[in-house]
């Protein structure tokens, strides 16, 4: 059996593996809701906007779903508008999550009627900002995510994003920690219905170094940031769906 081939029930067996040895597992795979009030946003905020996303989810009618934090919920409206509407897609991101969270929104209301053909994922990053979690433990809680969003999916191809370079300058202790961890998740791409896609060094200078046109705050995309992103996403959602029977 080639890896590509991974049956689904190996996907709920390593779920139960998973939920069996919780109390050993790092807190990254560990579902949990916000628990920290940010300035930027409180906890009431980030639950508002997860009710908001279940009552989205509730009308079961997505053909594509986009899963992350901020990056991903900062997708220029115009662009958003213009190119992934028409597609049917809906935005699941919410600003701050850390892996852990997007386990425990997948597990409290994020599916409901929703049958999607096609998923996006890219989380990890938060993990390190705020926890400074090892690239081993990230990659344990992405692919905690990505197990269960194919398992609640069933469905769905998922396409999950290497984590993007973040920090203005190249070889710093932050670049190092994303080369370690796409390194670790690239091997998810071998999952069944899993395409794994690292774009990083497009957003990238000829030196490394992340020009402040391209992302302002060096992690987040600016307008300049959401265009790359597109020109190298867009290609791939339209000829995943081609490929894919509709499933709504």
């Amino acid at each position: 059996m080639t890896p590509k081939l991974l049956p689904r029930i190996l996907l709920k067996c390593l779920l139960l593996f998973a939920a069996s040895v919780a109390v050993a597992a790092p807190p990254s795979t560990q579902p949990s809701p916000r628990a920290l009030q940010f300035p930027w946003m409180s906890v009431s905020s980030w639950y508002e906007q997860h009710a908001a996303d279940v009552a989205l989810a509730e009308q079961g009618q997505a053909r594509v779903v986009f899963l992350g934090d901020s990056i991903t919920q900062g997708w220029d409206s115009e662009l958003w508008q213009q190119h992934f509407a028409p597609l049917g897609a809906v935005n699941f991101a919410i600003g701050g999550d850390l892996t852990q969270n997007m386990l425990w929104r997948l597990q409290h209301g994020d599916v409901e009627k929703l049958n999607p053909d096609l998923l996006v994922v890219l989380a990890g990053v938060n993990n390190y900002l705020r926890d400074r979690t090892s690239p081993e433990n990230t990659f344990l809680g992405v692919q905690a995510l990505v197990i269960q969003a194919l398992d609640v999916y069933p469905n769905a191809h998922l396409i999950l994003h290497g984590i993007f370079p973040f920090g203005a300058e190249p070889n710093t202790a932050e670049r190092q920690w994303v080369n370690a961890t796409n390194t670790l998740l690239q091997e998810l791409g071998n999952l069944e219905r899993v395409d794994y896609y690292d774009i990083g060094d497009y957003f990238l200078e000829a030196d490394g170094s992340l020009s402040p046109s391209v992302m302002p705050d060096f992690l987040h995309p600016g307008s300049k940031g959401y265009k790359i992103w597109l020109e190298h996403l867009l290609p791939r959602v339209q000829s995943s769906l081609k490929a894919l029977p509709a499933s709504n």
